[in-house]
């Protein structure tokens, strides 16, 4: 029981704020109107950007050391929330109330390619 405990990471300083967040957005994300997307795309981004962001985790957390919460040698509670929750829980909130860009103003963000 202690080993589990320790590899929660609980006792990290300021572990309440991530999650308090990641589940705030989480409850919001899975009780909010779906006005734009459906159940099916719901699951599709939460999957996919929790995957973009435990592998970006993995380049800049692990390989490249930049960023550590709480021990540096354990995946606590409140990496788990940050990086599960919080970032697929704000692109679900975020496709859900975009408003389609249809002038083409998205392009001026996007590098020009000639073919």
């Amino acid at each position: 029981m202690d080993s589990i405990i320790r590899n929660l990471d609980l006792s990290a300083k300021g572990i309440w704020f991530p999650l308090s967040v990641g589940l705030l957005l989480l409850l919001f994300a899975l009780f909010m109107p779906k006005r734009k997307i459906n159940w099916l795309e719901f699951y599709l981004t939460f999957g996919v950007v929790g995957y973009v962001a435990w592998i970006s985790d993995t380049v800049v957390g692990g390989m490249l050391n930049l960023v550590d919460l709480g021990d540096p040698k354990i995946t606590g509670l409140g990496e788990f929330a940050s990086y599960s929750f919080i970032p697929s829980s704000l692109s679900v909130i975020y496709l859900n109330y975009v408003k389609k860009l249809t002038n083409g103003s998205l392009f001026f963000f996007l590098p020009y390619y000639r073919l």
